[in-house]
């Protein structure tokens, strides 16, 4: 448990960052990489994740679990940063970024076409609803349950639940181009 705001040192919050830093920047960064299309924005919102966490760790009381407070600050944040890219354009994977993907056994096409299909994935994420492409990426390449998910996003289970299906089918339509599911 936290102790209480103001009864920490200046070199206990530092360890703590630090340790924020260690154990969620990896995750935060997909989370971002997943909400907003792109390794520069998932980079620069990150950044900014972790510095509202580093000047709110002070007043951290330790009501909510320490993944659930810095998950609520991180989702505010990229839903910010996604209102501030409405208008920007979305990367592509470009043809000479090929070079890049050759596997080990040299298969190029086998390999840019896994990477295409992760980066066009990401872009029908980024596309959703900010709420719903949280659900999705919280619940299904995250690992959290509905409960966590709640807890996160200040909803309820519900509500995450109509979030994850209305997400999943807002992404088969940006997938497959068709409006309606075979047996509906």
């Amino acid at each position: 448990m936290t102790p209480a705001p103001g009864n920490r040192s200046e070199r206990a919050l530092d360890a703590e960052f630090r340790t924020i830093v260690r154990d969620f920047a990896p995750q935060l960064y997909r989370q971002a990489y997943r909400m907003l299309g792109g390794s520069e924005e998932a980079t620069e919102a990150v950044q900014e994740v972790l510095l509202n966490v580093h000047r709110s760790l002070v007043h951290f009381r330790g009501e909510c679990a320490l993944a659930t407070w810095i998950y609520r600050i991180a989702l505010n944040t990229f839903f910010t940063c996604r209102r501030r890219q409405r208008n920007q354009p979305l990367p592509l994977i470009e043809p000479e970024d090929a070079q890049d993907l050759v596997d080990e056994d040299g298969d190029l096409e086998e390999e840019y076409d896994r990477k295409e299909t992760r980066e066009r994935l990401a872009r029908c994420i980024a596309k959703l609803n900010p709420r719903e492409s949280a659900a999705i990426t919280l619940f299904y390449m995250d690992g959290f349950e509905y409960k966590e998910i709640a807890s996160i996003m200040g909803t309820s289970l519900s509500a995450v639940g109509l979030l994850i299906h209305r997400g999943r089918e807002h992404l088969h339509v940006l997938l497959t181009g068709k409006t309606e599911r075979a047996g509906k």
